[in-house]
């Protein structure tokens, strides 16, 4: 039997170890919490391009309580990785790691397309080997050793996980933190939903700038402006909206439809119509600066002079060209969209089984429709979308017959995408509308050519942007080889080209001596192989596009396009933050700054596209995207 005095032993050392485990838990819990802070603040350092002193006013002189509140939030997630791994070792490895990953990808996005990491780029960790070939060798060179170190730690971590029992959790401890942190998570990721307390914690102090995220993460943190941005419904519902105000648009707009279509001699378009969305083409003559010695495009530029064209207003900058294609093809803008909706293609376009668009307004006419895009099909889940816009087939770089480079470029050539367009045409019997995004003139731009202009040549020493205007001088020659091919072709063709946003290539200091509308302009074309007279576009939106080629061909409007035309008369063009006045030319930054009857026609747009994306789609029930419905 135990004597008294072993009984009492006993207790006693019972006591002191659960003593010294709740310390050592409690050490743990600091632990996490040291690390917690420390990925916090390396957050906003790169959020704020590396810049101390703005990361130490963020937490101390300007936003403490925000800073506090997203602490927090971090702090939920490192509780989830800790009940999950029962290891504080393992956890906080596992936390410098994704803090180390996520704010290297905001620094580079910071510096090259000036906008941050949001919550539907995480899509994007599917491309890793994409995105690895858009950075520099000696930055891909610091990156793989720095995650090499990493998976050496942490594999060390895995083996040295034989602890004493004190030094992990319990299993009911884990079970219990695991259900609490995950509801806290699961709660925090309806960030965006009306009554979210934690929205409202963050409104007592936040300064939300929807029109700029890049403003809205500077003034309320990465991990406010991470949360801003998790998914909501794609519009606020307009004030009136109602089976009854649809119905009264489609009626206003019939009859406009009906006074345009009664001097238009086609109801349906019947020559071939060609999208061709190249990437990043730009025209560096526009740019101050810089003083180019040659012209790098001068086919496109004779070309201006005997066709539609203007400039594209761009809602990228070194970047966007899902959002630029997504404008294009359904007539539907990114400015009247909640400003957590960044990338439709990624956030709501694919869950649709079908979407009105120019594809599925010209099957309507008998078309055959191919998308050409020369990469992979997983980038901004193109597979799916084309589909759900109602493509017929989709040709990316392991179905092109025609998929050659140039010189050491890892892109496909527009040699070769043009190439593909022809044989596309050449295989069909009917009429055609082809949709190509070009991949040629994509970031990187070092050693993409070991044949390229020189120094002596441009007047630029910059490596990159001779290669870049090598890329440019490529493209040029392609389209007028294209341009040729197709005066030679029995069918009418129409052919849209445009650049879908200027690259980051140029670097800070000229982007800084230019306007912001400059750096969002890019060069619009809108020719035939039958003859089409010169036409001054101005800076047009890519939502109206398929107006012009409607008014090109002489074709007939439903009352969408109506509408489109209306808006086009007295907004040219129109993205967040930029305004063009019909009236003058000149950008406004507000809609406020917009004539009454701007407001009015832009009140009407809104309606439409709040009801094709976040309302009942009564529209499509009433004919509002058909012929003389």
């Amino acid at each position: 039997m135990e004597n008294k005095k072993d009984l009492q032993d006993r207790k006693v050392n019972t006591y002191k170890g659960g003593k010294s485990r709740k310390k050592i838990l409690l050490l743990q819990f600091f632990s996490l919490l040291a690390t917690i802070l420390a990925v916090h603040l390396y957050l906003q350092w790169c959020q704020n391009g590396l810049d101390p002193a703005l990361v130490i006013n963020f937490v101390f002189a300007w936003h403490t309580v925000k800073f506090l509140v997203s602490t927090g939030v971090l702090l939920a997630a490192g509780l989830w990785l800790w009940a999950l791994s029962g290891n504080i070792r393992v956890t906080n490895a596992i936390l410098l790691f994704a803090g180390g990953a996520v704010g290297f990808a905001t620094y580079e996005k910071m510096k090259q397309r000036n906008e941050p990491v949001y919550p539907s780029d995480l899509e994007m960790v599917k491309e890793a080997r994409f995105l690895l070939g858009m950075l520099t060798a000696r930055t891909q060179t610091l990156l793989i050793l720095a995650i090499l170190v990493c998976a050496g730690i942490f594999l060390y971590l895995l083996r040295e996980n034989k602890m004493r029992a004190s030094e992990k959790l319990d299993w009911k401890t884990r079970f219990a933190l695991f259900g609490v942190s995950s509801l806290a998570l699961f709660y925090i990721g309806q960030f965006q939903q009306e009554g979210n307390l934690l929205k409202k914690a963050y409104d007592r102090t936040a300064y939300w700038i929807p029109y700029s995220q890049q403003m809205n993460y500077y003034n309320n943190g990465f991990v406010a402006g991470f949360l801003y941005n998790f998914s909501a419904a794609p519009m606020e519902m307009p004030e009136g909206y109602s089976d009854a105000e649809i119905s009264g648009l489609k009626e206003k707009y019939q009859a406009i439809a009906n006074e345009i279509n009664a001097a238009r001699t086609q109801k349906q378009p019947q020559a071939n119509i060609i999208y061709i969305m190249n990437e990043s083409f730009a025209d560096p003559l526009e740019l101050k600066g810089i003083d180019l010695k040659l012209d790098p495009i001068p086919f496109t530029r004779a070309l201006k002079g005997t066709s539609y064209s203007g400039a594209m207003l761009s809602q990228g900058y070194g970047g966007g060209t899902a959002n630029i294609e997504f404008e294009a093809l359904t007539g539907l803008s990114m400015e009247p969209f909640a400003s957590n909706i960044t990338t439709p293609y990624t956030q709501f376009l694919s869950s649709n089984d079908a979407f009105p668009s120019v594809v599925s307004r010209l099957e309507e006419a008998g078309y055959h429709s191919t998308a050409i895009h020369p990469f992979n099909t997983t980038m901004y889940k193109r597979k799916e979308n084309y589909q759900t816009l109602g493509f017929d087939e989709f040709n990316y770089d392991e179905t092109m017959v025609n998929a050659e480079k140039i010189d050491t470029n890892p892109y496909i050539s527009d040699q070769s995408a043009y190439s593909e367009v022809i044989r596309t045409m050449e295989n069909s019997s009917g009429k055609d509308f082809i949709h190509l995004v070009t991949m040629q003139n994509h970031t990187p731009y070092i050693n993409k050519y070991t044949d390229l202009y020189s120094y002596q040549e441009t007047g630029v020493e910059d490596n990159a942007i001779r290669n870049y205007l090598q890329d440019l001088s490529y493209s040029d020659q392609a389209l007028a080889e294209l341009v040729e091919k197709l005066k030679g072709w029995e069918e009418p063709t129409v052919v849209v080209f445009w650049g879908d946003h200027w690259p980051s290539v140029f670097g800070e200091t000229v982007f800084s001596e230019n306007t912001i509308q400059t750096m969002h302009e890019t060069p619009l074309l809108i020719f035939s192989n039958f003859g089409s007279e010169q036409k001054d576009l101005g800076v047009i939106s890519p939502i109206y596009f398929f107006s012009e080629v409607l008014k090109m061909t002489q074709t007939q409007v439903t009352p969408f396009e109506a509408l489109l035309q209306e808006l086009q008369k007295e907004i040219p063009a129109f993205e967040k933050t930029m305004y063009v006045k019909a009236e003058d030319g000149a950008y406004v930054s507000s809609r406020s700054d917009l004539s009454d009857e701007a407001q009015v026609v832009l009140a009407d747009y809104d309606m439409i596209q709040y009801d094709l994306t976040a309302g009942q789609q009564i529209s499509l029930e009433k004919g509002f995207f058909e012929i003389g419905k």
